[in-house]
């Protein structure tokens, strides 16, 4: 691991700091940002980082403090306020008590803060201030892992690390652990020894230094060394190579999230949000005769624990030939995971004597040889995180077994943590939106009603899909959607008339959330002609390929992921009033359009039983690209009106919007008895009512 330090950086970091931000401050956000950017260092929200300075009080009394990471702070992006200033009076007296439960600890340090409104200093901030170092940084780095998760870590540290090394039997975080720590200290202090580095058995790794660079530069000192321990021993297990399949991947992703919905009683037309981890070496991995093995005997660090749960679920004999038979093995292993949770659950509360409220028993990793890691959350962002952390715990295991063996924390200290309450706390639970848990694609996304759509649902909390055959637009739209919505938009450019090019888009919405529940067949066009005519019967062909026969193609696609998942859906069709009321010379776009209601009512029909449902709007007269080319003034002039009469020519008399079709097809996306409807959103034109 090579340092990322650098001189000039950090000047120009003192240099342009705030006024209320001291020297050391701005040193102790740069090189936390930079131990933060190394994922074999540090995992979304992990590690810890502090530094003792002064600050002044409102009196102008210069007093010692702790800045320690706040609570919901993460090393790759802090910022110098998520370093909070705590007294380092009160901690040191605290540190003098035999004993003091989670909840007094966290009061107490709130306490001490010099600012109320500072973030909530971490669980850990009594260990940074038993240590005497200025600078402290604490990480869960791989390869310190692969050395300290063995029966004989000790040993091995000391091999590698010499009289540098402090080390620290497993604590759990919190109180116990500062005091395990000071003790350690104190020990090393009076045989006459200054450690550089503390490890924490099967926890993590701390450095220490005077200056911010020598802190941070001993921790990519002491994780080099782990590294070249462990490479020196690499290589006991051999695994031919073995090739990613990205079409298995985006056929099996639907079948195992359907499972888990299934087993675990989501409401229909949801679940949670799946991605997939693959690469060369995880295939490698799942290949191995010991991998189920190494999988059973849990995380890599405590902390884990709650992405991970304690283990991940391992098929390794699993086979994809059969969708039918691979469901009923997946919803059967996941439902005697669930019963193996809870029995564990059980156990450890009548073997500690406690009672705790039990979590949901689910896996949040299911591992697939040949595919991968798919990992599950509420979110994108959420399944990500749990991905990636699993992926380390595979380098870990593998290192871990070169080195020795592979010895994680036990099940009853993966169990304190788990049901630690301040853990708990890290992970937040915001109240779901009517559309969480629910994966829609949306053709004809770029612009006008797609867009509007798209926009929409995201807002609902739904995760999308965007699909157009302008990959330009889409690309304007997606820069726009993402700046708010981040991952939860997924885009594929696709030409809907184009079986391959739709097999390709409901690939992705596979391979990015683990399949799909809505589908909104917006894509079209609208073109004119007299159908008695050669230019209007041409006309007429290529309106029917792209108003009719692509939304089947698209509706026919998205029923074959539904079935493959066995859970409900949802089909949602943007017809038009012209199916019921059509306008002079606009035979070609009516009549395909009038298709398209009776292909609605024919889904309804047919895959009813399975729970599916097909609905439409019929809107009118919306400002959208299909107006182009002259379009919008062919139409005024059809009716004998002016365009901006044309948009208002209803009963209402007001111009009827894109997000006003948008909000029709979120009503009817969470319509739950409703199938085969047909929906006007068009001011009010008596013309067109549905008969």
């Amino acid at each position: 691991m090579e340092s990322k330090y650098v001189d000039g950086d950090a000047a120009r970091v003192v240099a342009d700091r705030g006024p209320s931000v001291s020297e050391l401050l701005a040193l102790r956000t740069y090189t936390a940002r930079l131990l933060g950017s190394s994922p074999s260092l540090v995992l979304h929200g992990g590690g810890n980082t502090s530094v003792k300075a002064e600050a002044r009080t409102i009196f102008g009394e210069l007093v010692d403090v702790l800045h320690v990471k706040g609570s919901g702070w993460d090393l790759a992006t802090i910022e110098p306020p998520g370093h909070p200033a705590v007294r380092m009076e009160p901690l040191l007296r605290l540190l003098e008590l035999p004993d003091m439960t989670d909840e007094q600890m966290v009061n107490e340090l709130r306490l001490a803060l010099l600012d109320a409104n500072a973030p909530t200093p971490s669980v850990e901030t009594l260990l940074h201030a038993a240590l005497p170092a200025r600078f402290i940084d604490h990480t869960h780095a791989d390869a310190i892992l692969a050395v300290a998760d063995q029966e004989d870590g000790h040993r091995i540290c000391r091999e590698i690390f010499g009289d540098a090394l402090l080390w620290v039997p497993y604590v759990m975080p919190g109180f116990g652990l500062a005091r395990a720590c000071k003790k350690a200290w104190d020990g090393a202090k009076a045989e006459g020894r200054t450690p550089t580095v503390m490890v924490l058995e099967r926890h993590g790794v701390f450095t220490f230094g005077e200056t911010a660079k020598e802190s941070y530069e001993r921790m990519i000192a002491v994780v080099t060394s782990a590294e070249r321990h462990a490479a020196d021993r690499m290589g006991t297990v051999s695994v031919g190579a073995i090739d990613r399949n990205e079409a298995l991947e985006a056929a099996v992703l639907p079948i195992v999230r359907g499972a888990l919905a299934t087993v675990s009683n989501e409401a229909p037309e949801r679940g949670p949000i799946a991605v997939v981890r693959s690469s060369e070496w995880i295939l490698q991995f799942l290949a191995r005769k010991d991998a189920y093995e190494l999988v059973q005997r849990g995380c890599a660090t405590p902390d884990h624990v709650i992405r991970t749960k304690p283990t991940a679920l391992f098929l390794p004999d699993v086979k994809y030939d059969d969708e039918a038979a691979l469901a009923a093995r997946l919803e059967r292993d996941i439902a005697d995971y669930a019963r193996r949770y809870d029995k564990y659950v059980e156990e450890m509360c009548a073997k500690k004597k406690v009672t705790r409220t039990k979590l949901d028993p689910w896996p949040r990793v299911v591992l697939l040889p040949q595919v991968g890691i798919v990992a599950f959350g509420k979110t994108r962002k959420d399944a990500e995180i749990v991905a990636d952390v699993y992926e380390h715990t595979i380098h870990v295991m593998v290192d871990a077994s070169d080195v020795g063996a592979y010895s994680p924390v036990s099940r009853e200290d993966l169990f304190d943590v788990e049901y630690w309450s301040l853990e708990q706390a890290k992970i937040k639970k915001p109240a779901p939106l009517p559309m969480a848990g629910r994966i829609a694609v949306v053709t004809g996304a770029a612009s006008g009603i797609g867009r509007a759509t798209a926009k929409l649902f995201l807002e609902l909390g739904a995760h999308v899909v965007a699909s157009d055959r302008d990959g330009a637009a889409l690309e304007k739209t997606a820069k726009e959607l993402c700046a708010k919505h981040g991952t939860a938009l997924a885009t594929a450019v696709a030409d809907v008339t184009s079986k391959a090019q739709v097999d390709a888009l409901f690939d992705v919405a596979a391979r990015s959330f683990g399949g799909v529940d809505v589908v909104v067949s917006n894509a079209g066009n609208a073109p004119e002609g007299r159908l008695d005519t050669e230019e209007g019967d041409a006309a007429l062909r290529r309106s029917l390929e792209t108003n009719l026969l692509a939304h089947n193609l698209v509706a026919a696609r998205a029923v074959s992921v539904m079935r493959a998942a066995r859970r409900p859906g949802c089909l949602l069709f943007n017809a038009s009033k012209s199916a019921f009321n059509p306008g002079p010379g606009f035979g070609p776009y009516a009549v395909a359009k009038a298709g398209l209601v009776a292909l609605v009512r024919q889904y309804a029909v047919d895959l009813g039983k399975l729970g599916i449902r097909a609905n439409a709007i019929n809107a009118d007269r919306i400002r959208t690209g299909i107006f182009g080319g002259g379009v919008l003034e062919s139409r005024a002039a059809a009716r004998g009106v002016s365009v901006d009469e044309y948009f208002k020519n209803n009963l209402l008399a007001r111009e009827v919007t894109a997000e006003d079709v948008a909000q029709g097809f979120a009503y009817l996306a969470q319509a739950k008895a409703t199938t085969g409807c047909i929906l006007t959103v068009d001011g009010g034109n008596a013309a067109a009512f549905p008969r």
